[in-house]
């Protein structure tokens, strides 16, 4: 299928329409959005960075931008299986994540030429325990690129209404606070650095601390159901993969209980679930540093083409270690990605994204729980 020579700038029309409809999965007369109104004083062109913790950031961009103007989104290839057409209507431009691509910069340049705004997500993934994740100087060197004003959009509240490992929507209050962090004059003459510090700090978020700041109550039946998947390690036992849910209840086979109560906090050796992660994180950094670090396990691999379905590509042995991640398929293909290539991983609680330049891999894990969240953070402390 041949390219077009240009994306398609988003239909006003058709954007009200998905915010009348879609956007009542987000908001209702119990869930307000609150903003600083920054945004509705800016003209566009300008490049939008937003925080990205669930689907309700990009509901609530397209929100604040309407009725003035429609913005261009960036996103993942993967998210365009099945729905390419109308998301391309809506102006949304499909891209690998955590790769180059040269072309997508003449892209960038087209939509602000033609006044629009460019809205991305730096962070390139959903955020893993409703903190921020890391934003590489790569998107400050676009500004220094494109010389548009850069515009920050921290939204508090986004992890919360529906955090990665959640099977249920929780309605909360969302914030949102625009910030102006370079000019279109300061574009050109900061240097990349400050204005890389500027997009840090001003996506810089904690869900966990904003709901017990604002005393945010959520007690839905399923509190804690596939939290598993990102706190795999037990703080009593030290073993992983051996904890479940039921509730808001955490347990492991040891006998561990870990409670969590209506704003956010648990009971036991860690109160919230960004200490229990930064202490995983820890004990993967320890295996790192005493060479005991390796992932070696059976999956099923599927792939995805022309940004179309993905399709079942058989079994594989997939193995990670300090070298990098090694993928050696059933049929004898070999795939290699070295620890320096990547600096995360788009994964969810089965699965684990690779681009390639045959189209996106997916990789699905099956057993045990929290195994892709351990692969991510080890990729992340080899790469960073």
């Amino acid at each position: 299928m041949k390219k077009p020579k240009h994306p398609t700038l988003p239909k006003k029309w058709l954007v009200k329409l998905a915010v009348a409809t879609y956007g009542k999965k987000y908001f209702s007369k119990s869930v307000s959005l609150r903003d600083n109104g920054v945004l509705g004083q800016l003209k566009p062109p300008y490049i939008l960075l937003v925080s990205h913790a669930s689907f309700a950031d990009i509901a609530t961009v397209a929100k604040l931008l309407l009725p003035k103007t429609c913005g261009c989104y960036i996103a993942s290839d993967t998210q365009f299986a099945g729905k390419g057409w109308i998301l391309r209507q809506v102006g949304v431009m499909p891209k690998k994540q955590f790769s180059v691509d040269a072309s997508l910069i003449r892209d960038i340049k087209y939509v602000l030429d033609n006044g629009y705004p460019l809205v991305m997500y730096p962070e390139a993934k959903l955020s893993v325990v409703g903190t921020s994740n890391i934003i590489k100087p790569a998107v400050a060197k676009l500004a220094r690129l494109v010389k548009v004003p850069i515009v920050t959009l921290r939204i508090d509240g986004s992890y919360l209404h529906h955090p990665r490992w959640a099977k249920s929507n929780r309605f909360v209050p969302l914030k949102a606070t625009a910030t102006v962090v370079a000019t279109e004059e300061e574009c050109k003459t900061l240097p990349t650095e400050e204005i890389h510090r500027r997009i840090v700090e001003g996506l810089d978020y904690d869900d966990y601390k904003y709901q017990l700041d604002n005393k945010i109550s959520i007690n839905t039946p399923d509190l804690v159901e596939g939290l598993e998947t990102i706190l795999y390690r037990c703080p009593q036992c030290g073993r992983e993969h051996t904890i479940s849910s039921h509730g808001n209840t955490l347990t492991c086979e040891c006998g561990m209980t870990s409670q969590m109560d209506e704003f956010g906090r648990l009971d036991g050796k860690f109160n919230s679930v960004v200490d229990w992660y930064d202490w995983q994180r820890q004990c993967v950094r320890n295996e790192i540093d005493a060479g005991k670090y390796s992932v070696e396990v059976r999956c099923r691999a599927e792939q995805q083409h022309n940004r179309k379905s993905f399709v079942d590509v058989g079994g594989a042995l997939f193995r990670h270690s300090e070298k990098g991640i090694e993928i050696t398929f059933d049929d004898g293909k070999q795939l290699f990605y070295p620890s320096t290539q990547f600096y995360t991983l788009s994964f969810n609680s089965k699965y684990i994204y690779l681009p390639h330049s045959e189209g996106v891999y997916r990789f699905e894990f099956s057993g045990a729980s929290g195994l892709t969240t351990k692969i991510n953070i080890a990729v992340e402390i080899f790469g960073n």
